[in-house]
């Protein structure tokens, strides 16, 4: 049977994965999460998050709702985008050694 697995990793891990994008990711991503409980539509920001690489190496942040504290996610497809596949690599083989 298939199972889903996730790691959790550090802001500095992600930092080093996204490198020259991670400003754009706080910008569009952080800022950017939806929340069922408010109907944010987008428009909430994700706080208190944890950050996870799943089994597609696709970043994955848990946390929650700035503006009624209700449990968000968000999903970002990195797991397909060239120029981080050598970064997760390197940041997965750290944890890993660990």
């Amino acid at each position: 049977m298939y199972q889903k697995i996730k790691v959790e990793i550090s802001k500095s891990n992600l930092l080093s994965i996204l490198g020259e994008d991670f400003d754009e990711f706080e910008k569009n991503i952080i800022n950017h999460v939806y929340c069922a409980s408010c109907n944010s539509s987008y428009n909430s920001t994700i706080k208190n998050y944890s950050i996870f690489l799943n089994d597609l190496d696709d970043v994955l942040l848990e946390g929650f709702c700035k503006k009624c504290n209700h449990p968000v996610n968000r999903y970002v497809e990195t797991g397909e985008v060239a120029k981080y596949q050598t970064r997760i690599s390197k940041v997965k083989k750290i944890l890993k050694d660990q």
